[in-house]
């Protein structure tokens, strides 16, 4: 079998699996454990989906984790979270953009990886010049013509990206080759049995990517029927055709934030990103007892309500209310500013 990396970039390889991919509309729905289980393998390149701590596949990161598939390389458009698998066994190499968790700090198990040579970087990229390589794959194109990344050394140290001469102007150009990752797993809001998936709040590079990748999982907060799709098509940015799996799995962006539905868990992550995973023996430590030690990723929410002193139906609801704050802060909507005492059910059906 050759290296993820060598099937990044084959556009040839990458033709043939779409013609040979099924468009048929049949029901895909699986479990979170099953569709890992199928559709992950060991050495696979994956790539990063949403946005940092927006809309990520976190319960799927996790399950992977559980699993303990080997030599993933990431592709990181940007990555969080999810990095910290290498310590592990479960990450080789990544080519990135950007890791980090913005304001709560840096991963420090994919900065001890890079420093000791363990977690190989493969390429560096900017944001811009990553989306362009998916918008290629997305379009059929092997590659694109920009000014993106010249004059900075990424031109130096990416060895896929090509400087050449502009036949329009003589100017130089960056040639920017379409990237073809072996799985990709998004999280939305709603799905539909076959696939077709819709979210709220922005989309980054998602439906790119769900055409470049050769493998797709969905996962949703909810799996609704597909005339309900149909009558909302504004809002689909899965294609079902491209998809291979579909999975239910409520708060499945937790830790992180899920736009209208719940906020991230920011008291949680800092204390994991600060503190948890200072040292290589506390990542440990963390890993063995919130996915090593948990059955799913609602086992894992339970025990992380449990460390906070709440059951679990009352920490989720604080995290809603917090998406409640931050999407309607002030406007009065679903009671902002005044009674708080809502069931769940009331929100989550103005939700859907």
């Amino acid at each position: 079998m050759s290296h993820a990396n060598e099937r990044l970039f084959d556009h040839a390889l990458a033709r043939e699996a779409k013609l040979k991919k099924s468009r048929a509309e049949k029901d895909k729905r699986m479990t979170l454990q099953d569709a890992v289980a199928e559709f992950v393998q060991d050495g696979d390149s994956i790539i990063e989906t949403g946005f940092a701590y927006v809309r990520g596949p976190m319960a799927a990161f996790w399950e992977i984790g559980r699993q303990k598939k080997k030599d993933l390389v990431g592709i990181f458009t940007p990555g969080g979270m999810n990095t910290a698998w290498h310590e592990f066994g479960g990450m080789e190499g990544c080519h990135v953009a950007y890791v980090g968790v913005e304001m709560r700090g840096l991963i420090s198990p994919f900065r001890r990886g890079v420093e000791a040579g363990t977690l190989k970087v493969y390429s560096d990229w900017s944001h811009g010049g990553l989306a362009l390589s998916l918008l290629a794959a997305e379009k059929g194109l092997d590659y694109v013509a920009c000014r993106s990344m010249l004059g900075t050394d990424i031109m130096n140290t990416n060895p896929y990206i090509k400087l050449a001469e502009d036949p329009f102007t003589g100017d130089p150009v960056c040639l920017v080759p379409a990237i073809y990752p072996d799985v990709a797993i998004i999280h939305v809001h709603h799905a539909d049995r076959y696939g077709n998936g819709r979210i709220w709040g922005p989309a980054v590079n998602d439906t790119s990517i769900c055409v470049a990748a050769h493998k797709v999982i969905v996962t949703c907060e909810r799996i609704v029927d597909t005339l309900d799709i149909r009558a909302n098509p504004y809002q689909v940015i899965v294609p079902h055709y491209t998809v291979d799996a579909v999975c239910e799995v409520p708060y499945g962006a937790y830790p992180g934030d899920m736009p209208g539905m719940y906020y991230f868990d920011r008291r949680l992550q800092e204390r994991v990103v600060r503190v948890e995973w200072k040292t290589a023996e506390s990542t440990r430590e963390w890993y063995e007892k919130y996915i090593l030690g948990t059955r799913d990723h609602f086992e894992m929410i339970q025990l992380i309500a449990e460390d906070e002193g709440m059951n679990v139906i009352e920490y989720l609801k604080r995290l809603e209310q917090l998406a409640c704050d931050a999407a309607y802060c002030g406007i009065g909507s679903w009671g902002i500013g005044g009674e708080r005492d809502w069931k769940y059910e009331e929100v989550a059906k103005r939700a859907i």
